[in-house]
Parts: C-alpha cells; structure tokens; sequence
C-alpha cells in the first residue's frame, strides 16, 4: 500500500443532495491511503442541499475539497477538478454511483499493473425502491436497450480491452497531453475522450472484478431526457471523430423517422396508414416482448415498467439524434436550451 502513488478523485455533481453523502462518504471510506488521496467536489451551483452536505463533511476530512463549476457541466467541472489536482493519478468518480470500498485501489492497480491508460469496472444499475425505478434498471440490462453496454456485470475475474469504460482511471499528464475533457460536450465526453485517448495509441481496460451501483432515473421523462442528450451529443461526437460511427447508433433515429414521416402522411394515403400501424403494432409487440423477457428474469411486475422503459431509451436517443442533425446542419433550434445542459 505504501508503495500506491498519489491519487486525486474527481466528481462533477449538480442536484444530488439524494446521493451526495452516501457516495461521499463511500469514496471518504476507501482503503486507499488516506494521505495519499485527495478528494474534489466540482460543484454546478446545485441549488438544492448539496453544497451543505459536502461543506458538513468537509469539517472532518482536511483532503476533501469543493469548487466551483459556473459552467454547470459535466466536462467543464472535470477540468476545473483536473486543473486543481495534485495527484499523480486522477480517478473519477459520479455523484450517483455507489462503489466499493476497494474501488480506487482496484483501479490503480489494474492501471499500474497492466500499463493501460485507462481503467475501470463494471457499471450494476440499481433503481431506489420504486417500481418505476426498478422497471429502468431492468430495462437497461435489456439486448434491445442497451446490454451490450453493460456485458460483464455476470462475468467474473476478468479482464478486457474494451472502447469507454464508467468512470476512469488515468495518469494525470496523460489526461492534460490530451487536453482534458471536451469542455462542448455537456453528454458524451469520456465516449469522446476515450475514442482520442485510443486514437493516440491507448488502451482500455475493464475489470469485470470491479463493481460500481448506479442509481437510475426514477421516471420515464428523466429517462426519455436522459437518452435524448445522449443521442444529440453523439451527432457532435460523430462529426468529431468520424470512425466512431456504427450502425447501432442510427437505428433508433431511422425508426423514429419511419414514425414521422408514416404519421404525416397518414391522413392523405392509406399505404402511409398501413405504414403506420404496422411500426407502431410491431414494435409494440415486440417491446412487450422484450418486457416480458427482461421482468421475467427479475419480476413479472414489473413487465409493464420494463416495456414503458425501453421504448424511452429508444424514441429518447433517436429523437435527440435526429434534433442533432438537424441543429448542426440548420443551425440554432428553439430546443437547443435542452441539451445544453445536464439533466438528472
């Protein structure tokens, strides 16, 4: 232990009076040596409780810090906490995340043990007791929402190159060569930052061994918001980094499109009538299916939560996508105050 280097964690939160301290005192409580940690809160100016609780815990642990993110998002309150750390290696951290107490110890050394440039573990979706909640979390580990993402929650001892990883794990002058987080991107920046990370060289690498909670959205609007910034700042990734496209990335957007142009034209041509009901019949069907097999798993009441839920995933991050096309190639949209800042 006394051989780990200097390690600064790094938490952007914004609103998280619900989560803050539980997960504060997670990361105060980890077995890394405490003089050898140093913890930074970058706040958004929360306007509910969350600067109190993180100045009441501060009274006690002379290595946490708060400061200031005026800019309100994600990427610029990670480069305000990396410009301010002193650390060795940065780790990141999430307000809404729980994690094991052995976490940060566990990526850094994955990191030094390995070389990679970046480390991390697997993300367990959790809902907070309510059956919307619950329904989400379910709903995440669906093939047809966004499992893949989430491969490895059932595997064990294992360790794989991957594209992003939750959190991270990185050499500080390795994060400040790159030049930081894309300070544009108010979703999708370690998606951005992992693929230029990699484009220099990098790896990646996940430790199925290290397990991080994540407490989802307790409503189908948070959830339906949530992916519909996903997709918006995907567009902005994909014109950035133009490789990074994949076709799973404009299937949502294709078929939200397939249900627009089939209802605006439903009321003049019965083809685009038939078009219409067939989407929507289908993919009805097939959401109530895929409810069916994911509330299965876990529990059958929550059948109905679970096909809600996939279905805002889908038509949130295709619709966002869309909005994103539209907004780089028209210019400004009335909608555009939506996705220029986080949501939760």
């Amino acid at each position: 232990m006394n051989s780990l280097p200097r390690v600064t964690v790094i938490m952007p939160v914004f609103n998280e009076e619900r989560f803050i301290e539980h997960c504060l005192k997670a990361v105060l409580d980890q077995d890394y040596p405490p003089e050898s940690m140093e913890v930074i809160v970058a706040d958004g100016r929360s306007t509910d409780r969350t600067r109190e609780i993180v100045e009441s815990l501060r009274a006690a642990h002379s290595n946490l810090r708060l400061i200031d993110n005026p800019e309100r998002i994600v990427s610029t309150g990670l480069n305000h906490a990396l410009a301010c750390a002193q650390g060795e290696i940065v780790v990141r951290f999430d307000g809404h995340c729980e994690y094991p107490k052995d976490y940060v110890r566990s990526v850094v050394q994955l990191r030094e043990q390995t070389g990679a440039d970046d480390t991390g573990g697997v993300l367990i979706p959790l809902g907070n007791g309510s059956y919307t909640s619950r329904a989400v979390a379910a709903a995440y580990y669906s093939p047809v929402g966004i499992g893949s993402a989430l491969k490895g929650h059932t595997e064990s001892d294992k360790v794989c190159e991957v594209d992003t990883v939750h959190g991270g794990c990185w050499r500080r002058e390795r994060l400040m060569a790159l030049g930081g987080f894309d300070q544009e991107m108010v979703r999708n920046q370690d998606d951005e930052l992992s693929f230029r990370l990699r484009k220099a060289g990098g790896r990646i690498l996940r430790s199925s061994n290290i397990r991080v909670k994540y407490w989802v959205r307790d409503s189908y609007r948070k959830l339906f918001m949530q992916f519909a910034q996903y997709g918006y700042w995907k567009v902005r990734v994909m014109q950035k980094h133009p490789q990074q496209s994949s076709v799973r990335h404009v299937v949502p957007s294709l078929f939200v499109l397939a249900l627009l142009i089939s209802a605006a034209a439903a009321p003049f041509s019965v083809i685009a009538r038939w078009a219409l009901a067939v989407i929507v019949g289908g993919y009805a069907l097939a959401m109530l299916l895929a409810g069916l097999y994911e509330a299965a798993r876990t529990d059958l009441r929550l059948w109905p939560g679970v096909a809600l839920a996939i279905p805002a995933m889908h038509i949130g991050y295709g619709a966002g996508f869309l909005l994103g096309w539209l907004r780089w190639l028209a210019g400004p949209l009335p909608t555009d105050r939506i996705f220029e800042k986080s949501t939760r």
